[in-house]
């Protein structure tokens, strides 16, 4: 049997759809977003729009690709130097984050619900947003990889094994993250949870110095 052929889609129509829906996404959350008024801002019909992405779930994962996506672009044109430390690179990182969600308001708040808040979500959509960080968490040990390779390691100390355990920590700070937002389910941005950010270069500045005295 032949494969069913996709239908191609207008690109003026799928920007359209994804800037209100992630605008109606920002403001309202997975849950109480309105199909009915994503088409409407779209100016698009709501049987075009499910046609489109087959779901509110799909559409929603759209969407936090697409934010994913610009983050990461927007980053990458900021970036132009490895960091010296991984104090530096938090620090940084946080920084870029921080001016994001400044600039795009709509994309940090649909990226710190999914990521943040995974258990307000249908279990599919949990299971592609892990997918989702799991992508992310790659990039992020490519350039743990290149920081460490800027600092002079103890010739004792493997390299795999320190990267993965900076991405063990990684890990706990995004645990933490998601604790904080079951508390705190309001978080608008970065700047709401600046607390992660401290954690973090708490955390790798113990990793890089050790915590026992000289």
């Amino acid at each position: 049997m032949a494969n069913k052929q996709t239908v191609p889609k207008d690109p003026k129509k799928v920007a359209r759809m994804m800037q209100a829906a992630m605008h109606e996404f920002a403001a309202q959350g997975y849950r109480d977003a309105k199909t009915d008024a994503i088409s409407s801002a779209a100016a698009v019909s709501k049987g075009l729009l499910f046609h489109y992405y087959g779901s509110k779930q799909g559409l929603y994962f759209a969407t936090v690709q697409l934010a994913t996506e610009t983050i990461i672009a927007t980053i990458n044109r900021q970036s132009h130097a490895v960091p010296d430390d991984l104090v530096t690179l938090m620090a940084r990182s946080a920084q870029y984050k921080a001016d994001f969600g400044r600039t795009h308001p709509d994309e940090m708040k649909v990226m710190i619900e999914a990521y943040g808040a995974l258990e307000r979500l249908p279990v599919k959509l949990q299971a592609q947003m892990k997918g989702l960080y799991a992508q992310a968490m790659t990039m992020t040990q490519d350039m743990i990889g290149q920081v460490l390779d800027k600092m002079k390691l103890r010739p004792e100390i493997d390299r795999e094994a320190t990267i993965a355990l900076i991405m063990g920590v990684y890990n706990q700070i995004f645990t933490e993250f998601q604790a904080y937002m079951r508390k705190q389910p309001n978080v608008q941005s970065m700047d709401d949870a600046a607390w992660v950010v401290q954690r973090a270069q708490t955390y790798m500045a113990i990793l890089e110095h050790g915590f026992v005295a000289p």
